[in-house]
Formats: structure tokens, sequence, C-alpha cells
């Protein structure tokens, strides 16, 4: 039973060893080739927005990197996966392990400690990292964040405070400004008794200062000018700020925060609630590519050319991915229970994995 132990000890860091070593070399390669990819793509509009070009090129790929690392790691972690068990088998010490009387999951045992701690960065990093990174491109507007500049007609933010509505034209957060206010006073019927625009308002010591206001009646219809009004009871500057953005691209515990205040509006409770358990999600998806690459010895030959290995893993995690986020859509439209939306992908590829790893055990 010890030589057992100690030879499951020696193989499993040996194996382990090999794929920490595949996974580094494949992660630099896929996320260096889709950095200059993106910055073939952007490159124009990041060169018009300053006179530093090397400055300006350097900051855009230091800031999508963490985005592109939390996308590339799920198939890195398969290619590593299939190159490291494609290399056993070819060297016939693959056959030696199964010899020993090792199965197929004691072989996705050895690489558990690995991989977990591969799935722990990529939650970080999608966690941490991505969320800061995000604002600061959204701040910039340029590439794929052109579109999401503060002020974009399509990115209005609406509160309900209570009774009332409040409508938001623009977000300033690093200056703890907002612009285009709009407050609707509403009666406990839902009656409108007064709306108050004001051109601007900024954060301080807890209030909102409006700023520049026309205090509108709505019976009379009769308008009063304010220079400056208190805004009373308003929502914090740091949730105001998540309201703007996707929850992919917030911190897990302001994602949770914001679906348990579903009183705030802007966006429906169930997004919210969706992305709290993706964030999850995704993290055990990678781990299970390990599932699937295990599943797949049985299609390994020898003399079979390690390029085809990487292309069936690349179309995998291809296909993978867009069964993902074609999930995550449906759910983000109302048409999906949230847990649905969250767990279908990795359900079904952890399910599938299993399925075959069973049937070849059971051989």
């Amino acid at each position: 039973m010890a030589a057992v132990a100690n030879l499951i000890s020696i193989v499993g860091g040996y194996v382990a060893r090999l794929f920490l070593a595949r996974l580094l070399v494949i992660l630099v390669a896929l996320a260096a080739l889709m950095v200059m990819a993106d910055l073939l793509a952007n490159s124009d509009e990041i060169i018009e927005t300053t006179q530093d070009v090397a400055w300006s090129l350097s900051r855009y790929t230091v800031l999508r990197l963490p985005a592109i690392l939390a996308q590339v790691i799920p198939v890195s972690v398969l290619l590593a996966s299939l190159t490291l068990l494609a290399g056993l088998a070819r060297h016939s010490e693959l056959t030696a392990i199964f010899g020993a009387g090792l199965s197929h999951f004691r072989v996705i045992l050895m690489l558990m400690p690995a991989t977990l701690s591969i799935a722990v960065a990529q939650f970080i990093i999608e966690d941490q990292a991505v969320p800061p990174a995000s604002a600061r491109l959204r701040a910039w507007g340029v590439g794929d964040y052109k579109v999401l500049v503060a002020g974009a007609p399509h990115h209005t933010t609406w509160i309900r405070q209570g009774a009332n509505l409040v409508r938001i034209g623009r977000v300033e957060a690093a200056r703890d400004e907002i612009f285009d206010v709009t407050i609707f006073h509403r009666d406990s019927e839902g009656q409108l008794i007064e709306k108050v625009e004001a051109r601007s308002a900024a954060y301080d010591d807890g209030n909102w200062t409006l700023r520049e206001i026309v205090r509108t009646d709505p019976d009379t219809g009769a308008s009063t000018n304010v220079a400056r009004l208190t805004w009373p009871g308003a929502i914090e500057s740091a949730v105001l700020h998540s309201l703007s953005v996707h929850p992919r691209e917030l911190p897990w515990t302001e994602v949770k925060q914001l679906a348990e205040k579903s009183g705030y509006g802007n966006q429906p409770t169930y997004l919210y609630e969706i992305w709290i358990q993706k964030r999850i999600a995704r993290p055990i998806g990678t781990v299970l590519m390990v599932f699937l690459a295990v599943a797949s010895v049985q299609r390994m030959h020898p003399r079979r050319p390690a390029g085809l290995m990487l292309a069936a893993g690349i179309g995998i995690g291809f296909v993978y991915w867009i069964f993902d986020e074609l999930v995550v859509t449906i759910g983000e439209a109302g048409l999906l229970p949230s847990v649905l939306a969250a767990w279908t992908a990795p359900f079904v590829l952890g399910a599938i994995a299993n399925a075959l790893i069973l049937r070849q055990d059971g051989r």
C-alpha cells in the first residue's frame, strides 16, 4: 500500500510539473496573440488620443491584459492538458500509468492541485483586476470601450428612490459628479407631484448637491430656478457608479450588493444574480477542462500529430465559449432562470466528460 502511495506521489508530481510548464507556455502564447490582434484593431484610435504613442500603446496593453487572461485561461488549461496527455501517450508513459492500475480519475486528481490554483487565479483576475482596468478603459474611451464613454445617450442610469424615480444622463465616478439629473417626485399613489431637473451634482460628505436646478409643478406648469439644492437620502457615489456598468465588470461583492438592493432599479435583479453565480461558475468550467482532456485519452494515438490535438482543443474551447455566452445571453434577456444561465455550460461539459471517463474505466 505504501509503495502504491509512493508511486502515485512520484507520478503525480512529475505529471503536475509537465502540466504547469505547458500551461505557462500556451497561456503566454495565446495572451500575446490576442494582445497583438487587439492592438492591431485599435491602434489607430489609441494613437489619435495622445502624442506619446509608445506610452499609450503600453498602457492599453496593460489595461487589456487582465480581461484577455481571463478569456484564455480556460482554453489554455484544455490545451495544456491535451498536449500533456498526448506527450505521455507518445512516449508510452500513459500506458505505463494505466498499467500500474491508476484510473482516469486518479490522473485527474494528480492534476487537481495545479488546476485549482489556476482556477483561483482566474477568479482573482476576473474579480479584482478586470473591474479597475475596465473602468480606466471606459474613461479613456478607446477600442471596444469607445461606445461606453461616459455620457453616451444609451448609458442613462435609472434609480428608484422610495416612491421617486431618478434619471441620470452621465456618471463621472473619478470626480464624484453626475450630470443631467432629473428627479420625479411622486406621492404614495405614484402620481407625479414635482419634477426637479439639475444640470449637474457633486458628492460630498455623504450627500449630493444639485446645481443649476429647475423645479417644475406638473399641475400648473410653473417653473422655479434654484442655484443649489441638497439631494437628501441619495444613493452612495460608489454604488451609483456600479449601476452604470455591466455586472461582468464589477467585483463579486458589489454585484452581490446590487442584487440585494433591488430597489435601485436600472438593471433587473436577475442580471446581478446571474453574475453572482457566473463569477464562480467560470473557474469551475476551467477545472472541468481537465476532465474533458482526460476523457479524450482513448483517442490519443502515439503517432497522432500534436498540431491536430491543438486544433481540436481550440475548437472544443471555442464551441464551449460560444455555448456559454449564448446561454448567459438568454438568461440576461430573462428567458432562463439565473441558476440555469450561470451553470448550464459547466454542467453539460462536466456531464459529457464524466460519462466518457466512466465508460472508459468501465471497460
